[in-house]
């Protein structure tokens, strides 16, 4: 075997492939009001802090997810038990769903209070979930609890929520 010859000329450049997936695909909103979210309706934010790709709907609640893969929400409310029976201050633990909305209702994840909390006390709901969406689709939090509740800002905020596409 001889020696290596010259390196020859760089061929053309070839044509441009396809884009692969986008992760910029993001959201983060709050709230800082006093809402009362009766139970079984959808949580509301008032406030979009960030969003790129990822769109929210302060009327409805609904987060649109326009592109299909991986995301990870996380979230946290502060909140209070606001029942309307004044004969019933019981202690309930109140709790946040978060549900596929659009284009079926499923339940992606459930967090509730730690404690159950009584007419006079707050408490905060937290939780996270790692979900596949599908193009198109929108997401919401829903009231779950036994009773309505009422956002109470802790500072400032009284709930937090970001969600980022992963894969």
């Amino acid at each position: 075997t001889g020696a290596t010859g010259p390196t020859g000329a760089t061929g053309p450049t070839g044509p441009k492939g396809d884009n692969g997936p986008s992760f910029n695909s993001y959201a983060m909103v709050h709230d800082e009001s006093n809402a009362v979210v009766p139970k079984n309706f959808p949580v509301t934010f008032d406030t979009t802090n960030l969003s790129n790709n990822i769109t929210y709907n302060s009327g409805t609640g609904d987060f649109f997810i326009p592109d299909e893969g991986i995301y990870i929400i996380h979230w946290w409310i502060n909140v209070k038990n606001h029942n309307k029976d004044v004969n019933d201050c019981e202690d309930k633990a109140l709790s946040i769903e978060l549900h596929r909305y659009w284009p079926s209702d499923e339940l992606i994840a459930h967090s509730s209070t730690h404690n159950k909390v009584n007419c006079c006390d707050s408490g905060t709901i937290n939780g996270n979930a790692i979900f596949s969406a599908s193009a198109g689709t929108s997401y919401r939090f829903i009231n779950s609890s036994e009773v309505d509740l009422q956002l109470i800002p802790n500072d400032l905020y009284s709930a937090c929520v970001s969600i980022t596409r992963i894969n």
